[in-house]
């Protein structure tokens, strides 16, 4: 966050604010997870492009680093950085 600060500061904005925005995202099972994820616009267009058989490997290793619960849901955090300034006028 400093880093990113520095950066809007030293590009000459003022009252630079920052923050961290958390979320949590609960799906139903994997299956639900993934159907979700290859809609998505960012993995989307990625992921139609790979040959299927790098597809079944790509979910295969997504599902092992992903948890489910005693009912098969799966959670997850995710994080995403803001920052919001004013460029003064003299």
């Amino acid at each position: 966050m400093e880093a990113l600060r520095g950066l809007w500061t030293g590009a000459g904005l003022d009252a630079v604010e920052t923050r961290e925005i958390t979320v949590r995202r609960t799906f139903a099972d994997f299956d639900d997870f993934w159907t979700i994820s290859v809609m998505a616009a960012s993995l989307g267009s990625t992921i139609a492009a790979l040959a299927s058989v790098d597809v079944e490997r790509l979910k295969e290793r997504v599902h092992a680093r992903l948890p489910a619960d005693a009912t098969g849901r799966i959670t997850y955090d995710a994080r995403a950085n803001a920052i919001k300034g004013a460029y003064q006028r003299d």
